[in-house]
């Protein structure tokens, strides 16, 4: 087998991001990505065109990315030379294992969890080891520390995708003292939990937190993302890892106007998790359904029949949701969106309708 031969062989063995449902025309209720749609469309759409006025496209958007972690910088409380922008969460993720793995490096991922961690790990070249959270969905942190042995990186999804759970602080805590290599913490649906780990960076070294506006900001087809690390390498890592130009002038002014705008975020941030108290609690009502706690903007469900004609039916319907499968010792399970109460009703009436007949 020659050069290319073998690298086209590997190319096929690699694995590829699973796409939830594509939107349809009969699609009602988009309930499959965790996007956030409580954000009126109205005024983003305002907040778009308003930050885009003044933007000559034809130029490179040389100051986004020291606006974005200045902006950043006020926000969440660390310096702006700690802010790493990228064109979203999975960017950030690709560039962390450029930078970090090769091979005969271990990569340990706490699972089920997002599947882009072990894809562009096993791309850089790493030995990745998925280590199952504990059954009553805490960290494993002895495994994780076993398994990491001199370094290498650990990603720890907090709130977990698609479980929703948040890891224990303390839990994370102890990871970080012991374990030898890099961990990557990804934030990305935080603005729904309780507690955030971004300032660690300031203590902590071999740490790294992903955060994203797709989620909480509703910005997810801008695709606008950053890393929080330690300010004595990540100057470094932008200036020899990432991209030039990494993220869009567009994004990045939209972002940081959001940003001044804090109330307006809070309040869109509070009807997401009063709705997913609401949601939580019809969900449990319907015979045999059991529902996962969660701290993120969707709620993982394991349900009584099964869950790919359950997908099936509801996508019939017009609600789209992400069939999970098993999940740890969670039978027949789908993701789902917190959506709007209108949504939401969709889908209670939907499922209703497939468990109980």
């Amino acid at each position: 087998m020659n050069w290319m031969e073998e690298r086209l062989s590997r190319l096929q063995r690699w694995e590829g991001y699973q796409h939830s449902v594509e939107s349809r025309d009969s699609v009602e209720s988009k309930l499959d990505a965790n996007e956030n749609w409580h954000l009126p469309s109205a005024e983003i759409r305002e907040a778009l065109n308003t930050s885009a006025e003044h933007l000559d496209p034809r130029s490179y958007p040389d100051g986004a990315v020291v606006n974005l972690a200045k902006a950043v910088s006020v926000q969440i409380g660390v310096p702006s030379e700690s802010v790493i922008p990228c064109a979203g969460g999975d960017q950030a993720i690709d560039l962390i294992c450029q930078a970090f793995l090769g091979p005969g490096d271990n990569a340990v991922i706490v699972s089920p969890t997002f599947s882009m961690y072990r894809l562009r790990a096993t791309i850089a070249g790493a030995e990745c080891a998925c280590v199952p959270m504990l059954p009553d969905f805490r960290l494993p942190v002895a495994e994780i520390l076993r398994r990491g042995g001199p370094g290498g990186v650990t990603f720890i999804c907090s709130p977990n995708n698609p479980t929703g759970n948040q890891f224990n602080r303390d839990d994370v805590e102890r990871v970080l003292d012991s374990f030898q290599g890099l961990v990557v913490l990804d934030e990305a649906y935080v603005e729904f939990a309780s507690y955030s780990l971004s300032r660690r960076v300031r203590q902590r070294r071999n740490l790294a937190v992903l955060r994203t506006f797709s989620k909480a900001y509703g910005m997810a087809g801008l695709r606008l993302g950053y890393i929080v690390a330690s300010e004595e390498w990540a100057p470094e890592f932008l200036a020899k890892v990432q991209y030039p130009y990494p993220v869009s002038g567009v994004a990045v002014a939209m972002a940081v106007a959001m940003m001044r705008n804090r109330g307006r975020i809070e309040e869109w941030i509070g009807k997401v998790r009063n709705e997913r108290v609401w949601l939580t609690r019809r969900l449990r009502a319907i015979p045999g359904t059991v529902v996962i706690d969660s701290e993120a903007n969707f709620l993982m469900v394991s349900l009584p029949v099964d869950s790919g004609e359950a997908q099936k039916r509801l996508l019939a319907a017009g609600v789209s949701t992400r069939r999970l499968g098993d999940v740890l010792d969670f039978p027949d399970c789908l993701r789902i969106t917190v959506g709007t109460r209108r949504m939401n009703k969709q889908l209670l009436e939907g499922l209703r309708g497939i468990v109980t007949k």
